[in-house]
């Protein structure tokens, strides 16, 4: 899987959910990495959300929790999608542009992917009813 440098994550200064640059490594400390806000520019000491051992660690599809749009899933949490039959890891959680939840999530084949969850069944029903 391939490592980018861009990455989501909650910048403090703008106080949201931001795409932010890898900037370095913090010398001496284990799964820590300096990020830059593309937006503001600010840098801050984040946690590595891509560690060694989720990288080389396999995911077994049949204990992930399959993936349903209506489900909450927790960060760090192992997912299978049977559309895609591929198992990933939640990375992050976020709020779309018009208030929804969703979920960043990197999968085994298909890389980082972002997923709703939390979906009302109204929403769903909507979405039925317009196609």
């Amino acid at each position: 899987m391939a490592r980018t440098k861009y990455s989501e994550q909650f910048c403090a200064y703008c106080n949201k959910e931001t795409k932010m640059v890898l900037v370095g490594t913090m010398e001496g400390q284990v799964g820590k990495i300096w990020y830059k806000c593309t937006r503001c520019h600010y840098t801050s000491l984040l946690e590595d959300s891509m560690s060694s051992d989720q990288i080389n660690g396999k995911l077994d599809p049949s204990t992930a929790t399959v993936y349903k749009p209506c489900q909450c899933f927790k960060i760090g949490e192992a997912i299978f999608h049977s559309e895609w039959n591929d198992v990933g890891k939640v990375l992050s959680k976020l709020k779309t542009s018009d208030g929804s939840q969703a979920i960043v999530v990197s999968f085994a084949k298909l890389g980082q992917r972002k997923l709703i969850e939390n979906l009302q069944e109204e929403s769903i029903l909507e979405l039925t009813v317009t196609e």
